[in-house]
C-alpha cells in the first residue's frame, strides 16, 4: 500500500475516516491491494498516519459498501469475486452509467462541459500506447468527468461503490492489446454521442461498452483459474 499524505492530526476523526477510506480505495483500484489480500489494522494505520480508530471505522464502512468481506478470526481482507458477482457488478453498473451517460449527454450544452468531454478524448487517444496505469488513469479521469457532467451525486456515489471492487489496473493489463484497443473505440463512441448531446444513443454506446468489459474481465478470471488448475496437477 503506497503511503498518502494524512490530514494534519488536529484534523476532525471523520476526516480522518475519510482519508483512510479514500487511500484504501485507490490502493485497490491500482492493484495495490490485491483480491482476498488480508488487511493488518496496526499496518494500515502506520502506511497512512493515522491511529487505529479511523482504520477500524473506515474498515467497518467499506465492509458495509461490499469492498472488504470480514470473516472470524481472520479479520478484514478485500472481497474476491467470483465471474457471477463480476457480471452482476457490471449488470448494475450498465444500469447506473448508461444513465449517467444519457444526462451528461443531455447536460453537455452547459458551461464549459463540450470541451471538458473534447479534452478527454484528446487523453484518451494521447493515451492509448501509454502504460496500461497512464492509460488507467486516463479512463478514470473520463469517468469523473462524465459524473460531473451528469450532476447527480447519488449517481456517482452509487457507480464509484461498483467501480471500485474491480482492479481496473490489473485487468487492464492482462486482457491485452486488443481488448484496450476495442475499448478506445468504444470510449469514442460515448463521447461522440454525448458531444452530439444525443442521449439514447450514449446510454446505449456505454452500455454496449459495460457488456463487453464484463466478458473481457469474465474471461480474465477463466483464464487465471485455468493456470492455476494446471498448476495444481503439476504440484
Amino acid at each position: 500500500m503506497p503511503p498518502r499524505t494524512p490530514p494534519s492530526k488536529n484534523a476532525p476523526a471523520e476526516t480522518l475516516v475519510e482519508h483512510v477510506i479514500d487511500s484504501l480505495r485507490e490502493a485497490i483500484r491500482q492493484g495495490h491491494l490485491a483480491q482476498g489480500e488480508r488487511l493488518v489494522v496496526a499496518d494500515v494505520a502506520k502506511t497512512y498516519g493515522v491511529s487505529v480508530g479511523p482504520v477500524r471505522e473506515a474498515i467497518r464502512r467499506l465492509t458495509g459498501e461490499g469492498v472488504l468481506e470480514f470473516t472470524p478470526h481472520r479479520g478484514a481482507s478485500v472481497r474476491a469475486y467470483s465471474e457471477r458477482g463480476v457480471r452482476e457488478i457490471f449488470q448494475a453498473r450498465e444500469a447506473i452509467e448508461g444513465y449517467v451517460a444519457r444526462l451528461a449527454a443531455e447536460n453537455i450544452h452547459r458551461a464549459d462541459y463540450a470541451q471538458r468531454m473534447r479534452d478527454c478524448r484528446k487523453l484518451l487517444q494521447d493515451t492509448l500506447h501509454a502504460d496500461v496505469k497512464k492509460l488507467s488513469d486516463a479512463r478514470q479521469v473520463f469517468h469523473d468527468v462524465l459524473y460531473d457532467i451528469a450532476g447527480n451525486e447519488v449517481l456517482k456515489e452509487a457507480g464509484l461503490r461498483l467501480t471500485f471492487p474491480v482492479n481496473r489496473l490489473l485487468f487492464t493489463e492482462l486482457m491485452g492489446r486488443p481488448r484496450i484497443e476495442a475499448s478506445q473505440r468504444e470510449h469514442e463512441d460515448i463521447i461522440d454521442a454525448i458531444l452530439a448531446g444525443d442521449g439514447a444513443r450514449a446510454e446505449r454506446a456505454m452500455r454496449a461498452h459495460l457488456h463487453a468489459g464484463a466478458i473481457a474481465v469474465c474471461d480474465v478470471l477463466e483464464q487465471s483459474k485455468t493456470v492455476q488448475r494446471r498448476r495444481s496437477k503439476k504440484a
